[in-house]
């Protein structure tokens, strides 16, 4: 039985590494579901040392552990053609806490819903402040970071950073707008009002570039450690400080976006994932937005992974699927299970 289980772990996963050995019967329930934490799904026990993380779309990630689930950015009710999540913003219903990376809207559009049906404390710059008190979230549970600070959520001690986000050449939207034109119909009236709508639920500041965006790392009582930063911008002072009073983390999530050129983009996410040097890497904001984003191919940047850092572990997650991490002992940091 269990040279059959792991068979059929090492059949879905990209790096016969990945995986340690486990039984089926030591995983949570979560570790076998494709429902989200946050939409009701089952959490992981109190007793288990086992994380379970699942993309969400473009660059939402939660992270369920000793039945609390963390939340990162609320971009689910997404523009015009985008790929399906299998939820809606309506059905998030329970969050311990929710972190922003900054305020464009594919990052925090439906914070005013998700955050009033958890009632979870809301935490980012205060851009992202300013945009989710206009969205609707209450006041009371808007927690304002600058970068710098470490806050404690359920079982989480949450160290954040000021991190910079990307810039992209003048032109480089329009070619993109340029190509979803000449290769699928062009979206219909009702469409664009759709896409002007959730674009509207953001702010495009250019203030968010060096002063909204926040890098966000998870610490568990058991010393698992987690990076999640929603743009490749610069490495900033606060970004390379908090990667030196972290060490070596167990997962890192970075964004992989924009540039179609591999080359071009590995340049933007490489660097933050040199710096961290995790033992998991997951990417995030590779997905597509028509018509202003296409999808991103990870093959390139997965390969440079495997040549250059070959004790990091990387998985190209689908929504919803749960991906369990060991959260203590000799395995911390490795995949448990990864359910396609």
């Amino acid at each position: 039985m269990r040279t059959s289980f792991r068979a059929s772990l090492l059949a879905c996963v990209l790096s016969a590494a990945l995986i340690t050995p486990t039984f089926a019967a030591e995983l949570p329930e979560a570790c076998a579901s494709y429902t989200a934490a946050v939409t009701g799904g089952p959490l992981p026990p109190v007793d288990s040392e086992t994380v379970v993380i699942r993309w969400l779309g473009n660059a939402n990630y939660e992270f369920a552990y000793k039945g609390k689930v963390y939340l990162f950015d609320t971009y689910f009710d997404r523009t015009p053609r985008s790929h399906k999540i299998g939820f809606t913003a309506a059905d998030v219903k329970t969050a311990t806490a929710i972190f922003v990376s900054h305020a464009h809207f594919d990052h925090i559009s439906d914070i005013g819903p998700v955050s009033r049906q958890t009632g979870a404390p809301v935490v980012g710059a205060p851009l992202t402040a300013e945009m989710a008190k206009k969205l609707g979230t209450p006041e009371q549970q808007i927690v304002v970071a600058k970068g710098g600070e470490s806050m404690k959520f359920g079982d989480a001690t949450v160290e954040i950073a000021l991190a910079e986000h990307a810039t992209i050449q003048p032109g480089l939207t329009d070619i993109y707008a340029s190509l979803y034109k000449n290769d699928s119909p062009p979206f219909t009236d009702e469409e664009n009002k759709q896409f002007a709508e959730v674009r509207s639920r953001g702010t495009f500041d250019p203030k968010v570039i060096t002063e909204g965006t926040l890098a966000y790392a998870l610490t568990f009582p058991s010393g698992f450690k987690a990076v999640l930063i929603g743009s490749s911008g610069p490495i900033t002072p606060g970004v390379r400080a908090l990667a030196e009073k972290l060490g070596p983390v167990d997962v890192a999530i970075v964004a992989y976006q924009v540039h179609a050129i591999a080359e071009t983009q590995i340049d933007y996410t490489w660097p933050i994932i040199a710096l961290f040097k995790p033992k998991l890497f997951l990417p995030a904001h590779h997905d597509s937005a028509p018509p202003a984003w296409i999808d991103l191919g990870l093959e390139p940047l997965f390969d440079k992974l495997r040549a250059e850092m070959p004790g990091t572990a990387f998985l190209a997650p689908l929504y919803r699927s749960p991906i369990c991490v060991a959260a203590a002992g000799p395995d911390k940091g490795k995949v448990v299970s990864f359910k396609y």
